[in-house]
């Protein structure tokens, strides 16, 4: 990655000041033709922390040719890289599909051919290199395919040019997927000065719903990856966007298209510990089913992003490469800063009155960071110190591990057989989906007069386990029981096991754990705060 130097004075001496520190790390990022000014306003924006780009210009031809795609070898883009002293490393395609480079990658010819253009391409235009993303390789075409690449390292060996390549992602050896059978880690990463492994798109079209990314899938490639790769070589190919499923509905999404989704249809932020990544569901306007279908969106944002940038640290490989920058969250260039960088950024909040005075001030910001809270009323207020309610603490653990509350949100898919086993709960209320969903998985129960008493106060352990109940976190306790003075037995009162949990974990002291008492909404924060933790870990 690139270090921001601001040169001050040159003579004989010069002396160079930087913002950051330097990293280790280095930045690859693709730039896509058809979203062309959204990419190219993120290089601007981010071009000091872009090493190299690489745009997405050439698809390869059956006959070993390359066909230009549509607002492709654009000036702008390759004046401003130059200008920036960041590497242009243009992209070739195969279109995924195998079949059309099986003749290139056999026939001695059409390979030597085929390399020349390739070759003559990245002279001539004066690149840094070239990417090469062949996809949906047959296994027959392992050994071929590692001896074009060694030959094209070969012929850009001899005018100082880099090759990279994009790699598909994988855990074993053994793994059938076709796509993945052609390619042979080990041989191909002698060849290539960028190892670029896809690690996205788990979930995708023809799968269920579920994350583009998840981290332990991830972490998962990157441990298979550096027992077969020299580590420095490696990028972890990041993705920047989100899938969404509706029955016979797939699309892909930019995360500006998931900000509009959010404003558009007041939805909400569902965060994952395990996977550590987000999703949300809303019912589209132009969805003309009857009945109509929940959309369900997993997407990749700064928090997954984070994730992902430590599990590069952890395993020390080269870098990262983005697919792709353009309409992307903001927030990921100050993750990368953070992470890469080693930079003291904070999250910033909107409550005007929450700031680093204010107690729990860091478990707050956490779940706001991951969409969590918002304003109290759709105002700029946390309100910190007012005590919470049954209803306000449930719709935070809900959200805060990804519970499926799609069934009872919308009254477009409501089941016309739903009796509603609460006096005191309607339809209408905001928080009716969490309660049902909630009451539904044994979360929380209502009460034995019929009422669930959303607005009722609560106490510091009732809190303390619906977070535990949310997270899926099983207590294994066996209530003790003794002889009281008068020869009747005693057991342990019923939250013994949470307090015993939460001393335990270092949230409270055997002291401080008054279970009964009522706590406010940044103590809530911190509840669910420390619970998330752990299902993280």
């Amino acid at each position: 990655m690139k270090k921001i130097l601001t040169t001050i004075f040159s003579l004989a001496l010069i002396f160079i000041f930087s913002n950051t520190a330097s990293a280790e790390y280095k930045v690859a990022a693709w730039l896509v033709p058809w979203d062309n000014a959204a990419g190219f306003d993120s290089l601007e924006r981010n071009k000091d922390y872009i090493d190299v780009v690489s745009p997405f210009w050439y698809h390869v031809n059956a006959d070993g040719t390359l066909s230009t795609v549509t607002n492709g070898e654009d000036k702008k883009i390759i004046d401003f890289a130059r200008a920036n002293n960041i590497e242009i490393i243009p992209t070739i395609s195969n279109s995924f599909d195998g079949n059309k480079i099986k003749e290139i990658l056999n026939n001695p010819d059409e390979k030597k051919k085929n390399i020349q253009i390739i070759v003559d391409k990245v002279v001539g235009m004066k690149y840094d290199g070239i990417d090469i993303d062949y996809e949906g390789i047959k296994s027959e075409d392992i050994d071929a395919f590692t001896a074009y690449i060694r030959g094209l390292r070969a012929a850009l060996n001899k005018y100082n040019k880099k090759l990279t390549i994009a790699i598909q992602a994988k855990t074993f050896d053994s793994l059938v997927i076709y796509g993945n059978r052609g390619q042979d880690w080990p041989e191909l990463a002698q060849y290539v000065d960028e190892f670029r492994i896809m690690a996205y798109d788990y979930g995708w079209k023809g799968s269920i719903p579920r994350p583009v990314a998840p981290h332990y899938w991830v972490d998962d490639i990157l441990e298979y990856a550096v027992a077969n790769v020299p580590k420095e070589k490696i990028y972890l190919g990041v993705p920047y966007y989100g899938y969404g499923w509706s029955k016979d509905f797939f699309s892909s999404y930019t995360y500006s298209t998931i900000l509009l989704i959010l404003e558009k249809y007041g939805v909400d932020f569902q965060y994952d510990p395990v996977q550590k990544t987000n999703r949300l569901f809303y019912i589209s306007n132009n969805d003309t089913r009857d009945p109509k279908i929940a959309h369900q969106v997993w997407f990749e944002n700064h928090i997954s992003l984070e994730a992902k940038l430590e599990l590069a640290k952890k395993y020390g490989i080269g870098g990262i490469a983005i697919w792709r920058i353009g309409k992307e969250d903001n927030e990921n260039w100050r993750r990368i800063r953070k992470v890469f960088y080693e930079e003291n950024i904070s999250v910033i909040t909107p409550f005007k009155d929450v700031d680093k005075t204010t107690k729990y001030f860091a478990f707050i910001a956490r779940l706001y960071d991951l969409g969590i809270i918002k304003g109290q009323g759709g105002t700029t207020n946390f309100a910190p110190y007012d005590k919470v309610n049954r209803a306000e603490i449930l719709k935070m653990c809900m959200n805060s591990f990804a519970h499926d509350v799609s069934k009872y949100s919308f009254k477009e898919i409501m089941s016309e057989d739903f009796i509603n086993p609460f006096t005191d709960i309607n339809s209408d209320q905001w928080f009716f989906s969490y309660v049902q969903t909630a009451v539904e998985k044994g979360i929380v129960k209502g009460y034995s007069d019929g009422t669930f008493m959303p607005g009722r106060n609560i106490s510091r352990v009732e809190a303390l386990k619906m977070a535990l109940e949310s997270a899926g976190i099983t207590l294994d306790y066996v209530a003790a029981a003794g002889a009281g003075t008068s020869g009747t037995v005693v057991h342990d009162p019923w939250y013994k096991p949470y307090s015993d949990w939460a001393i335990a974990h270092n949230m409270y002291d055997i002291y401080s754990f008054e279970p009964g008492e009522q706590i406010t909404r940044a103590e809530a924060a911190y509840i669910i705060g420390k619970v998330i933790s752990e299902a993280e870990k």
